[in-house]
């Protein structure tokens, strides 16, 4: 019987490794994030996996403006490189069952996959064809991993995502030497997240700005992470953060993200506290009966009472009202429903948050009542028109 192509034998390998299952798959569904579904480049849709003669796999995506690189033990019979595509290699390892998988690159840069019974070859390109990856500067900074995480978990819902605001696609990060802060804004509402920490090794104030898919891939890192610590350094041109073997780099943002110590509303007037988990609730109910488009829900505290209301003709109306504490004037004042519900999220139902107003055309302020020993945040929302 005529031999399979997938197990011809005559091919010398240019690449022979073998790698727990488990392992490989573990990095590959870090580094995949970074390749470019989209493109019309077809290497950016590829890993490009090195294997050394030390008994280590490198494995590597980039869509250029980012890039993460990832590492893992292996038995390295033959040294050599090969680009695989990205999402294919991934959906096939998740099919796999746990054990050593045997991967070599062959000619016509084929690769070939032997897991247990299971033989495949698949296509990939030349490993020639990466550009080179960004080298890490000299003497990063070491930050905690609990205060970066805290800190993106905390921002990156309101982290701009349209095109036409380029600096607001990204976050403000502050790093003083007693604190971290993160500021983000899409021009709508503002988050301000400030989170305790006397060991940064910075001398006054550091900004850097890092732009929403750094911050996700970040919190992608982050939530797996077991290291304590990420070094983080930048050049004139990117931004890296390494954990362990795992390293990201960011292409910077050019320009200066907006004043936010001036948007930041003083001179609250109109003052009340309510509790987290019924104000999320109420508001989560009165939008479903709000605009389609605009989301917008209209809250007025008057006499003891926040009441919270939407209506749209297409849907109907509903009106809620909540016990509050508050006897001064009237106030009246136009809100997204779902920029509400989303900052509610990451702060969670526990507790209650003061509201604070100055007039229905002034920016409305949360801030939770009782400070979190971890981090102390303050949200702005800029108001609907009536």
């Amino acid at each position: 019987m005529a031999e399979s192509k997938t197990t011809t034998t005559a091919e010398k390998p240019q690449m022979d490794f073998s790698v727990d299952r488990d392992t490989i798959l573990a990095e590959v569904s870090i580094v995949a994030r970074a390749c470019d579904s989209k493109t019309t480049q077809p290497i950016l849709t590829h890993l490009l996996i090195d294997a050394s003669a030390s008994g280590t796999i490198t494995i590597s995506g980039s869509d250029h403006s980012r890039t993460l690189r990832s590492e893992c033990v292996a038995q390295v019979a033959t040294a050599g490189a090969v680009a695989i595509p990205a999402q294919k290699f991934l959906s096939y390892l998740k099919l796999l069952p746990s054990g050593p998988v045997h991967i070599k690159g062959l000619a016509n840069h084929h690769i070939q996959i032997q897991a247990g019974k299971s033989r495949t070859r698949m296509t990939g390109r030349s490993a020639s064809e990466f550009s080179n990856l960004p080298s890490v500067p000299a003497n990063p900074i070491e930050l905690s991993a609990r205060v970066l995480r805290t800190l993106v978990r905390q921002s990156v819902f309101a982290v701009a995502t349209s095109d036409d605001r380029y600096l607001l696609k990204a976050a403000l990060l502050l790093l003083r030497p007693d604190r971290a802060g993160m500021v983000a804004t899409d021009g709508h509402r503002l988050s301000f997240v400030v989170v305790p920490d006397d060991s940064i090794p910075v001398q006054g104030t550091r900004k850097s700005l890092l732009p929403r898919e750094c911050l996700t891939d970040l919190l992608a890192l982050l939530s797996v992470a077991k290291e304590e610590s990420v070094s983080f350094g930048e050049d004139d041109t990117t931004l890296f953060f390494r954990m362990g073997t795992r390293l990201l780099t960011a292409r910077k943002l050019s320009g200066t993200f907006p004043n936010y110590e001036a948007i930041l509303p003083k001179g609250m007037s109109a003052t009340t506290v309510v509790r987290s988990a019924e104000l999320m609730s109420s508001v989560q109910r009165v939008l479903e009966f709000s605009d389609e488009r605009s989301k917008k829900v209209t809250l007025e505290l008057a006499d003891n009472a926040l009441r919270i209301r939407s209506s749209s003709p297409d849907r109907g109306e509903s009106e809620e009202v909540l016990d509050v504490s508050y006897a001064a004037a009237p106030v009246t004042i136009g809100f997204n429903g779902t920029y509400l519900v989303e900052f509610l999220r990451t702060i969670g139902e526990k507790g209650s948050m003061r509201f604070s107003f100055k007039d229905s055309t002034s920016a409305g302020v949360l801030i939770p009542e009782v400070m979190s020993g971890e981090y102390q945040q303050q949200y702005v929302l800029m108001p609907m028109r009536a």
